[in-house]
Order: C-alpha cells, then structure tokens, then sequence
C-alpha cells in the first residue's frame, strides 16, 4: 500500500509541476508593409483636392487574423502560430491610405464613417475577398477585391473585380510565412494604386478633362 502511495505522490507532482511550467508562445506576427516613397508628394492647393469616401468590407473568412495559405481548390489552411497584427481589412485600408497619398496627392480619402461633413465627389466601395497564398497552380500570394465606384448621388460609375499576385517561394514551415508577409504586401500595394487609377479615371470624366 505505501508502494502505491508513493506512486500516487510521485505522478501527482509531475502533473502538478507541468501545469505551473511556462508555455511558450510561438506565435509570430506580419504587418501589411509598403515601400518607402522615394519622395514626399508635392502640397495641393485646398480648391483643388477632391474628397473621395471610402467604405471597406470583407468576406467572412477574412475576419479572422490567422494568415491563408490554399493548398487546392476550396482547401484553405488556417496558420495557428502565424497571424496578421490587423485583420486584412484594416490592412489594406491603412495600405490604401498609403498608396493614395501617394499617387493621388490631390485626393483626399477618408474612411467611413468620417467626422467630415462635406460632399464627397466620389464614394469607394471596396469588398476585401482574398488576401492569401496559393501552392497551385503556381506559388504566389493573392489580393483581390470587388470595387465600386459610385458618384454623390449613389450612381454606379464603374464595377470591377480586381485582383493582383505576386510571386511566392514557399520553404518549409514557419521560413515560408515571411516571404509570404512580403509577397503579400507588394500584391496589396499593387492591388490598391489599380484601384487609385481607377478613382482618378472616374474624378477626370466628371471634371470633365
């Protein structure tokens, strides 16, 4: 009985003493980057900026921050320990913001809901519908997204699936989550100065130039 009992404490202590060890976190965070302008845009005058309204969504599955990677036709694997510091959504709209400053220093783009109560000239929806890697049938990281352009008066102007890649060298698990991080990145950056494009098409034919 004492034979049992000191095999009883001995179990019941190791269980007790892994319980209070640390668990490490392996989990590893990305942030949507963009290139560093090579200069900063030159000042607009305040007559002549337009105000362009933008409305950001996405599909379900994007709502998580976990990152994507489609193995095969309708097979996404989630990554538990490799995660976005934002939800995509909120990534490409910050990446947005970016490239619009960019290139179309005369827009001025404002998330909505906006604290500014002036007209906009134009109002952007954006459905954020993949933001991914791809083993197949190529390797590539994709961005793509449904974009509508709309005029004051909720007038449809233009409506485009839109969708970037951008080349992808997957290695084994985790080295491939970064290069996919970059990959992405330049996908979404490309992604949003085709929207930009866009928008500055649509501002020309209503300016009539």
């Amino acid at each position: 009985m004492t034979y049992r009992y000191l095999i009883f404490f001995a179990l019941a202590t190791v269980l007790f003493c892994g319980c209070l060890s640390p668990r490490i976190d392996h989990t590893r965070y990305y942030l949507l980057s963009t290139p560093v302008p090579a200069q900063t845009a030159a000042a607009v005058e305040s007559d002549k900026v337009f105000l362009v309204r933008l409305r950001m969504t996405s599909v379900e599955y994007l709502r998580s921050k976990q990152m994507l990677v489609e193995l095969d036709d309708n097979q996404l694997k989630l990554s538990e320990e490799n995660v976005w510091e934002e939800t995509p959504q909120a990534g490409f709209a910050r990446v947005m913001a970016g490239r619009f400053a960019r290139n179309l220093p005369d827009c001025q783009l404002t998330a909505l809901p906006s604290m500014i109560n002036n007209t906009p000239e134009l109002v952007l929806e954006i459905e954020l519908l993949s933001m991914q890697g791809r083993l197949m049938p190529v390797s590539e990281a994709e961005v793509s997204a449904e974009v509508r352009i709309l005029d004051a008066q909720s007038h449809l102007l233009e409506r485009d699936e839109m969708r970037q890649t951008a080349p992808w060298s997957p290695t084994a698990e985790p080295d491939g989550y970064p290069a996919l991080a970059v990959a992405e990145s330049r996908a979404a950056a490309e992604l949003a100065d085709a929207i930009a494009k866009k928008v500055l098409e649509c501002h020309r034919k209503m300016s009539g130039r």
